[in-house]
C-alpha cells in the first residue's frame, strides 16, 4: 500500500506547488516516469525547492544535487517534467515529529520504486 500523491502537475504550472512541507516526485515524458524523489521541509516548502531543482536542473549549479545530476543526464532539458507531491497532512508540525515523518514518506516512496523498477530513479544517488 503506498502514499498519496496528488495528480500531476505540468513543470510549467509551478506556482501552483504548496509552500508547505512534504515530498516531490519529478517525472519527464510521462507523469509515471519518475526520475527523481525528494523531500522538504524548508521555509519555503516544496515550491521552493522545486525552485531550487529547477535552477540546478538548467544550468548545473550547485543548490540541488537531484538538479545538477539531471542536468548531466538530460542536458538541462526540462521540458515534459512534471510534478506530485505527498503532503504530511495530519501530522504533527513539531520538528521532532514532522522531520521524522518526512525523511520516512520520501524513503518509502524511493523504496517504492525500487521494487516496482529494480532501481533508484535516475536522479537519485540514495
Amino acid at each position: 500500500m503506498g502514499l498519496h500523491v496528488s495528480e500531476p502537475v505540468c513543470w510549467d504550472e509551478l506556482t501552483g506547488l504548496p509552500q508547505h512541507a512534504g515530498i516531490y516526485v519529478i517525472a519527464k515524458g510521462d507523469p509515471s516516469s519518475t526520475v527523481y524523489i525528494g523531500r522538504t521541509w524548508g521555509t519555503k516548502g516544496i515550491r521552493g525547492r522545486i525552485r531550487q531543482f529547477n535552477r540546478s536542473a538548467v544550468t548545473g549549479q550547485k543548490g540541488h544535487a537531484g538538479g545538477v545530476t539531471f542536468h548531466g543526464v538530460f542536458d538541462g532539458d526540462t521540458t515534459g517534467l512534471f510534478v506530485s507531491v505527498h503532503l504530511p497532512n495530519g501530522i504533527d508540525l513539531k520538528p521532532e515529529i514532522l522531520h521524522p515523518y518526512i525523511a520516512y514518506a520520501e524513503r518509502r516512496l524511493i523504496w517504492e520504486h525500487v521494487e516496482a523498477h529494480r532501481g533508484l530513479p535516475v536522479c537519485n544517488s540514495e
